[in-house]
């Protein structure tokens, strides 16, 4: 688990291999019964049980080749990693350990970015496809942006664990502390500045506001909001290539609305169109799993039309909807649901990064298909399970608790005799 969760960030191939390998260990280990009970106790991962199972009901009524439909049942099994690490993590270390291992693949991966900016050599992604002024390493830029944006909210909740209920002069020498901080910062200035995705700038800016909204909480920290939120501010107006992509994003914008444009918003425009068309022609159950390719040919404009948007819509919501309806749509947002209230269970600095990651999947669904692409499929189950894990155990665990005391210190102080727990 922890392998795999190092080897999201840096290459599918090695994901697949090690979330096969994680599935055979966890059918020859035993214990099932107390797996079980773990999951069974937790919304979360009844939920990504639920809708996978859902997924695979799905090609009961679909229309399309039993080839098609197993190749989606296939791409959304990803989402049984939630109850598999769920049932796996009964110690709050192991989590910690995967967590971090993630956070190391992200930070080598936010230091060859760095070096890409200063020498374009030939292993980075951005060479081999010849993208010039762009510097994203192992995945996609869109992929590398939304991660590093989530990166950036870790590393500041890793500064905020590290400050809460400390005297403000220990901060200066907390090197710790303070490298956290850094990484944050170039994290984000990695995203604004040297990787072109959109959708990060997007993912990075409601990052942020989750940040504050926590370090609002806090009297000591309170003063560390308005810095980050301007030195942030500063730096995205003074990014051309932020400036440059948001102008070019609504250029697109507009001339979708005049017509069909073969522009990367106007495809994803002209994609959800079409496929609410299709929803609204079977709005309970859809045209099952696998039929999406198969209808939206139906209805598209052109072959041209067809060739560009049969794989998915780059939008999660409508594709769950043309393939399984009304009843799809709802038990996506019952998945989102339970992630968000098991969230809404954890110790303060937790509970932001886990915030973070729920918005950022909200964000990211409505742009693309995350449950459905390969990075994606695997990183947000993997990493709202490694999050969520211990939510649903006993609140009064040690680790949650000297936390919560920490916050709510710290916040009773700052709100004049008014108690800030949670």
């Amino acid at each position: 688990m922890v392998a795999l969760a190092a080897a999201v960030p840096l290459g599918s191939a090695t994901s697949n291999i090690l979330s096969g390998a994680l599935l055979l260990a966890w059918l020859a280990a035993g214990g099932f019964a107390e797996r079980w009970r773990r999951i069974r106790v937790h919304p979360f991962a009844l939920a990504s049980l639920g809708l996978w199972l859902l997924i695979v009901a799905g090609a009961l009524w679909s229309s399309s080749p039993w080839e098609e439909s197993w190749r989606n049942i296939e791409k959304y099994a990803r989402l049984l990693l939630v109850p598999i690490v769920i049932s796996l993590i009964a110690e709050k270390r192991w989590r910690r350990r995967a967590l971090l291992a993630w956070m190391a693949s992200m930070a080598l991966t936010l230091a060859l970015s760095y070096l890409h900016a200063l020498w374009a050599f030939p292993l980075a992604r951005a060479t081999r496809d010849g993208a010039l002024g762009d510097h994203y390493i192992f995945k996609h830029h869109i992929t590398q942006n939304v991660m590093m944006s989530v990166f950036a909210v870790a590393a500041l909740t890793e500064t905020v664990r590290r400050w809460i209920g400390r005297p403000q002069r220990a901060w200066l020498h907390d090197r710790i502390g303070l490298g956290w901080l850094t990484l944050a910062l170039l994290a984000a200035f990695n995203v604004l500045f040297l990787v072109q995705g959109r959708t990060g700038y997007v993912t990075l800016f409601a990052g942020m506001v989750v940040v504050t909204l926590l370090l609002l909480r806090l009297r000591r920290l309170a003063l560390l909001a308005p810095v980050l939120f301007i030195v942030l501010a500063v730096a995205a107006v003074s990014s051309d290539a932020l400036r440059v992509r948001t102008l070019e994003a609504v250029a697109e914008a507009s001339a979708a609305r005049e017509g069909a444009s073969l522009t990367s918003t106007g495809r994803r425009v002209e994609f959800v169109q079409r496929s609410w068309e299709l929803i609204r022609e079977r709005p309970l159950l859809g045209w099952g799993t696998g039929a999406y390719a198969e209808h939206f040919c139906r209805v598209a404009r052109s072959p041209e039309w067809c060739s560009v948007g049969h794989y998915n819509p780059h939008n999660q919501f409508a594709f769950i909807g043309v393939q399984l309806g009304g009843v799809g749509l709802l038990a996506l947002l019952v998945w989102l649901g339970a992630a968000l209230a098991s969230v809404w269970r954890l110790a303060p600095t937790e509970r932001v990064l886990g915030l973070s990651l729920v918005t950022t999947f909200a964000i990211h669904a409505m742009l693309d298909s995350p449950l459905y692409i390969a990075t994606e499929s695997v990183w947000y189950p993997l990493h709202l399970a490694l999050v969520t894990a211990l939510a649903w155990r006993s609140r009064s665990a040690p680790d949650q608790g000297s936390e919560s005391k920490a916050v709510a210190s710290s916040s009773t102080r700052s709100s004049d005799g008014h108690s800030g727990q949670d």
